[in-house]
């Protein structure tokens, strides 16, 4: 008893707040899971520290080649710009649980907290995140520069050991400073903008930073040559080193590195200072930051009244077209304008919808580069894949976003007010799919291509991967049972972490072997209306399927429950 009264005793409130602002940053609009949350972030961190370790091999093995004490202090800041550069789109990935949001007001306010409190517990639980990701990060990278440099420096156990926590320390204030100074970023568009209007700059401003973060990260990994190139200028302008030179992050904390290590060099001193300076000017311009959102949030602390949209004038107008066309059925015109709601106004859904379309972005710039200008009107290759890579992020997106409610209320009432037809739910979400996504982005893709190559061309190439893209639809939501946008979420189930090897080799699939075949079409068009023709029978078989076998045997899901193993291991306890 005395030592449950010992351990209740230390959960004090500074304890129990920064366990649950820790949480929070697993619980926000693009990464959103609780079950299985250790878990799930070893299995992410163990998965992401192979590329540092990769890196760090590749750039310090021709140290144990050369013999003499190395300098390799360009390799370093190599290595810390990456390191960088992944803590960076982890952070984007969180944008959202960084600052104290009007949740954590409502819910604290009323608490006899203080405010010093609060914000101690809201910084320990940021400086968790940073270090558990830094030092994960560099697990395996740390064990390769002592073996690699230690080895080449003929270091004892005691160097050794200074070598590890100086590689540790450096890629944790490194990353310290990465993150706050994004935070900080987001913060002052928070307050410099208001509302709908930084809703709007926020998910595009993400959407860039990811695709930026995406494309640096492909010379790391896979264009190594050209990076290196870059950072060996470096090491030549070490006597006379430029104003870029000297103002580029990642040198900073190699300054800081070398002096560790126990360099003096004017140069690296320098480097140093700026270093630490850097990290104390971005953790203070966070707290700033925070501090005016504070003030901000106690002025606005009243309960947010619902909000009333007006319907736009395209749907005004839209409307009745698409009702005495492709809604005729009065239970699938409701749930349409339901499921547009989510895709066009949810500011949720669309932030983990857009998440997975920046990566898709992203590795559509990295296509476009890497084809090079002279192959950019060639018919083929990677010009093929760009709407295949988009569509293939995007839908997934929208299945993934779809499992998570828009409003939990309209559960029930779906519930109680369920149609017979209850095929109509689902062919209604396919063709809201159809209408606000697949449209627009392949307007969009006609639009590009058409400059580059021609219109008649790029009409025919958009027309054969949309029909990809509607197949591609009947694939994601094949026998999907869960009520769209309604069904209650249980995180969890996906299992991303663990059935990822299988989401990239269906994605290489589905990229790789249309683009195979689209010439076959491209040198005769009228070879398309037997492509359509199949494409026309697949969709409906399966729309038949649906239909009249498989909804008319299954019921809809409007809640999501464990799965067997954890019931079975409920009871068993």
């Amino acid at each position: 008893m005395d030592g449950l009264k010992k351990l209740q005793f230390k959960e004090t409130p500074f304890v129990v707040l920064t366990r649950h602002f820790f949480r929070r940053l697993f619980l926000n609009e693009t990464v959103f899971f609780e079950e299985q949350m250790a878990g799930k972030i070893i299995s992410i961190i163990a998965i992401l520290s192979i590329f540092p370790a990769y890196v760090a091999d590749n750039l310090l093995f021709i140290y144990l080649i050369i013999p003499g004490k190395p300098q390799a202090w360009a390799e370093i800041s190599e290595f810390t710009s990456l390191i960088m550069l992944l803590i960076g789109l982890v952070t984007i990935f969180v944008w959202d649980a960084i600052f104290l949001d009007r949740q954590d007001f409502l819910n604290l306010m009323p608490l006899p907290l203080k405010p010093l409190t609060i914000f101690s517990a809201k910084f320990a639980s940021l400086v968790m995140f940073v270090g558990i990701f830094a030092i994960g990060l560099n697990a395996l990278s740390s064990i390769v520069f002592v073996l690699f440099l230690g080895q080449a420096s003929y270091f004892g156990f005691l160097s050794t050991v200074v070598l590890f926590l100086t590689h540790l320390l450096v890629m944790f204030l490194a990353s310290a400073f990465m993150f706050f100074a994004l935070g900080f970023i987001a913060g002052f568009f928070n307050i410099l903008l208001r509302g709908k209007i930084f809703q709007r700059i926020s998910d595009l401003l993400r959407l860039s930073l990811i695709v930026v973060h995406i494309f640096i990260l492909y010379f790391f990994l896979m264009d190594t040559h050209f990076i290196q190139k870059q950072f060996e200028s470096f090491k030549a302008l070490q006597e006379s080193p430029t104003t870029l030179m000297m103002n580029f992050p990642p040198l900073w904390f190699t300054g800081l590195y070398e002096v560790l290590q126990g360099n003096r060099e004017p140069f690296f001193r320098q480097l140093a200072w700026r270093a630490m300076v850097a990290l104390v000017i971005a953790v203070t311009a966070f707290f700033l930051i925070t501090l005016i959102s504070y003030s901000r949030h106690l002025k606005k602390i009243s309960p947010e009244g619902a909000k009333h949209y007006r319907p736009s004038i395209v749907r005004r107008l839209a409307e009745p077209v698409l009702n005495l066309t492709i809604l005729r059925q009065p239970v699938e015109r409701a749930v349409f304008w339901f499921y547009s709601s989510a895709l066009t106004r949810s500011r949720f859904h669309r932030t983990r919808i857009l998440s997975y379309l920046s990566v898709g972005f992203g590795i559509s710039l990295i296509m476009i580069v890497s084809t090079g200008k002279m192959f950019w009107r060639a018919q083929s290759g990677n010009m093929l894949s760009l709407p295949l890579v988009l569509s293939f992020f995007l839908l997934v997106g929208i299945r993934d976003a779809s499992n998570i409610p828009l409003n939990q209320g309209a559960n029930w009432i779906f519930e109680i007010a369920e149609s017979p037809r209850r095929w109509s739910y689902f062919s209604a979400l396919r063709k809201s799919i159809f209408v606000f996504v697949l449209i627009p982005l392949y307007l969009l893709l006609f639009v590009f291509y058409g400059f580059i190559w021609n219109w008649t061309t790029s009409g025919l190439h958009c027309l054969y991967d949309l029909a990809l893209a509607v197949l591609l639809v009947e694939g994601v939501f094949f026998q999907h049972r869960k009520f769209p946008f309604a069904c209650s979420y249980l995180p969890g189930k996906s299992k991303l972490y663990i059935f990822w090897l299988v989401y990239v080799l269906l994605f290489l699939g589905y990229i790789f072997i249309p683009r195979w075949i689209e010439p076959y079409f491209l040198a005769r068009p009228s070879r398309l209306i037997g492509f359509y023709g199949v494409i026309i029978l697949i969709i409906a078989g399966l729309w038949l399927y649906h239909r009249y076998f498989f909804y008319e045997k299954n019921q809809i899901l409007y809640e999501d429950n464990p799965e067997s193993a954890l019931l079975e291991l409920f009871h068993a306890t």
